[in-house]
């Protein structure tokens, strides 16, 4: 039997039938972000709590440290959203290093060009699923999480 608790919110039916997806699916589904933007941190978590559960990180090496802790209390983190810039590292850097780790899917965010054939190395060598381009639109990214976790 479903149980369903009514929220009273300004979308209210949004988040009723988000409670009644998640009741149905499971568990939430965790999602990390690491970037070196405070306000782009919490403009994501912002973004994603609805339907996820969200670590935040704003450095490669905290993102680093913070994945090892997580797989070592048997928490898995679904998606890792990865900015390129960093303060202390590249984000390709990061995302080989936990892709090492037997690592989870990965988009690296940039607002700059990456390099095609760094990007299309890094998928072969999977250590990314994708790319998102900054400004982002976050429905988009949303919808781009969802069809990872789907695939």
């Amino acid at each position: 039997m479903l149980q369903v608790e009514y929220y009273r919110k300004k979308d209210s039916y949004q988040t009723l039938a988000l409670a009644c997806l998640i009741s149905l699916s499971g568990a939430r589904k965790t999602v990390m972000i690491c970037d070196d933007e405070i306000d782009l941190l919490n403009l994501f978590k912002k973004s994603l709590e609805p339907e996820f559960e969200v670590i935040m990180v704003d450095s490669g090496k905290e993102c680093i440290e913070r994945y090892i802790e997580e797989k070592h209390t048997g928490r898995q983190i679904h998606v890792l959203l990865l900015d390129y810039k960093l303060g202390d590292m590249l984000g390709d850097i990061v995302a080989c290093k936990i892709s090492e780790l037997n690592g989870v899917k990965t988009l690296l965010i940039s607002a700059y060009d990456l390099d095609q054939n760094m990007v299309q190395d890094l998928i072969e060598r999977h250590c990314i699923v994708g790319t998102i381009r900054k400004p982002i639109r976050m429905p988009a990214m949303i919808r781009q999480i969802q069809d990872i976790l789907n695939n």
